[in-house]
């Protein structure tokens, strides 16, 4: 019995830099944040990672659609940006790759984050989200694989609303409180609007929450070296759900051959999942290629492929299984 597919991930920023009217780039304005510059490069070289990637035998990509890019100022919809992301989307599926689409990871437009309050304001959810989400929904639609509304949508609302490291950079109970809350209904909106027969939609588990009625994917998320408790216990709570790992490695000391135990790990730890039962559509690793690591700059060496694109040792532990012969 093989294993589930393994893909890739990455936030927009972090492989095509922070577009110049997204709340990321006016903390790096201000000097809060090293700036992101190009990424990974991702941006114009798409063509050719692809290719880099259906070449070492992935065959999905999660790519973040960035807001702020589409929606530079409130209702200003940006018709270049959707051509160019439908370049990207039909160059992946050309070289084989299918490409999954996240609506949120990390940053939004400035305009939503600091002159609409953001997340705290009671319209995000309800109106200026679920409008962008049906123009994406529309003008993406027939080119993508599958979607995920928003990265990690509980961590975003700690980061930006409580801890204070991520824009807004609020810290507060209350702001976190409703952020929180907003957030959450954020994601339910953007599944009910991109929901579709042919086209599966992979939306936030929580430990102990009552499961969407939905039959949506429920996304399972953890680094590495600490997959196991949440996907056993996703397994237990879930049982008849499909789920959607989505893990990486933060440890930036860890030595190439040490990451690349690591990740193995991960990915015999899910496939054993599967062969007990437990229903693993498949999982994502990010970041695909070296790119901008948020706060830490580009000195995190995070990627599968270094930044020329040639391949790092942890890229061998996703390597398609082969079939056994006689």
């Amino acid at each position: 019995m093989t294993g589930p597919w393994w893909g890739t991930a990455a936030a927009a920023t972090q492989c095509e830099g922070a577009p110049p009217r997204s709340d990321w780039a006016g903390w790096e304005a201000e000097g809060l944040v090293p700036p992101s510059r190009d990424g990974s490069g991702f941006r114009t070289r798409y063509a050719d990672d692809v290719e880099v990637l259906a070449a070492a035998g992935i065959t999905r990509h999660r790519l973040t659609v960035e807001w702020a890019r589409l929606e530079p100022s409130p209702g200003r919809w940006d018709e270049d940006e959707v051509a160019h992301l439908r370049r990207v989307l039909a160059a992946a599926r050309s070289a084989g790759v299918a490409m999954w689409a996240c609506l949120l990871h990390g940053t939004a437009p400035g305009w939503f984050t600091d002159d609409a309050r953001g997340w705290r304001d009671d319209k995000a959810a309800t109106l200026t989200w679920p409008r962008h989400v049906d123009r994406v929904g529309e003008a993406l639609g027939d080119l993508v694989a599958g979607w995920v509304p928003i990265h990690e949508p509980d961590l975003a609302a700690r980061l930006g609303y409580l801890d204070g490291t991520f824009p807004p950079g609020r810290r507060s109970e209350d702001d976190h409180r409703v952020a929180s809350a907003a957030l959450r209904s954020a994601e339910a909106e953007a599944a009910r609007l991109l929901r579709t027969p042919a086209t599966p939609v992979a939306v936030t588990w929580r430990p102990g929450a009552p499961l969407p009625e939905s039959d949506d994917l429920l996304v399972v998320s953890a680094p590495v070296d600490r997959l196991e408790e949440p996907l056993a216990r996703a397994a237990e709570e879930a049982a008849d759900r499909r789920l959607l790992v989505v893990t990486g490695d933060p440890d930036t000391t860890a030595s190439d051959a040490r990451r690349k135990e690591r990740l193995q790990a991960a990915v015999d730890l899910v496939r054993i999942a599967v062969e007990d039962g437990v229903q693993v559509e498949g999982a994502f690793h990010q970041p695909a290629i070296d790119g901008y690591e948020w706060h830490r700059g580009f000195d995190a060496k995070l990627g599968l492929f270094d930044r020329d694109r040639d391949p790092r040792p942890a890229l061998a532990a996703l390597a398609p299984p082969t079939e056994a012969t006689n």
